[in-house]
């Protein structure tokens, strides 16, 4: 798809200008790494959700899940990034980009995506430590610009929300965009099946949370940390609701998604 029309796109969304041309830049990026290292990935956690499930929540983090024996380094990515995104960038103006590797193993840990005068645009998060279940994963066909293509495989919107579900409860601190995506995921019609649930009530259990943890945590969910934490990452149309309701409803969908441990 054209750069115009990917901006274009997250723009009418309700994306800034800015953030709508992070968004085409990201979604480029997918595109080169399924393109070129076909069986390597898969794409999980907040920038799924935006680049396949229409969500509004910003995300500079794409996640990708180590799938496959053999996999790219760090610099076999980079120089894929580097010839298909510098030249997006500059028709965007955005002057030249820079990638910036990070971590001891050539093979994971962090790509940064920055402009020429050190901007970070996003990141790219490799790790090999999780595991996909198979059936919860989908596959993407995309159509690049130039007749060339790609399968993108990603968590489903199901193991997104098992796997926010994780998260919600398992970080060292409470995220308030765990709480949003996890009301998202449910309002587009994601549920745990029982395979799914069992995962969940195995990380309650190894972890020894019972029902006062997750009440504590739900909690935690309130005026000062979803203002600090999602007014900055969310367009006003889509927060200000939630901020008149006193941001129930995202405790209301945590609240459902744990009923069964309530």
């Amino acid at each position: 798809m054209e750069i115009a029309k990917l901006v274009a796109k997250y723009e009418g969304r309700g994306f800034s200008r800015e953030r709508a041309e992070i968004n085409a830049l990201m979604e480029g990026a997918v595109f080169t790494i399924f393109r070129d290292f076909p069986d390597a990935f898969l794409l999980f956690g907040g920038a799924t959700l935006v680049l396949f499930h229409e969500s509004l929540r910003h995300s500079a983090d794409l996640d990708l899940l180590a799938r496959g024996a053999s996999l790219p380094s760090r610099e076999e990515i980079i120089n894929s990034l580097r010839r298909d995104l510098v030249p997006v960038a500059e028709n965007l103006q955005l002057g030249g980009l820079r990638f910036e590797a990070e971590g001891p193993d050539a093979r994971e840990g962090r790509i940064f995506v920055a402009t020429d005068s050190g901007q970070r645009l996003f990141r790219i998060d490799l790790t090999r430590f999780g595991s996909a279940i198979e059936s919860e994963v989908e596959a993407h066909a995309i159509e690049g610009e130039l007749g060339d293509s790609a399968v993108i495989r990603t968590a489903t919107k199901e193991l997104l929300l098992l796997q926010k579900a994780e998260a919600f409860l398992l970080r060292r601190h409470v995220k308030a965009r765990d709480a949003y995506d996890i009301y998202l995921l449910r309002g587009i019609g994601a549920t745990l099946n029982h395979q799914l649930q069992a995962h969940l009530e195995d990380a309650l259990l190894a972890n020894e949370i019972d029902s006062s943890g997750v009440l504590d945590r739900m909690a935690r969910v309130n005026g000062d940390l979803c203002s600090l934490e999602l007014k900055p990452i969310l367009p006003a149309d889509v927060y200000s609701p939630l901020e008149a309701a006193g941001f129930e409803p995202l405790r209301e969908a945590v609240k459902a998604l744990y009923g069964k441990w309530l």
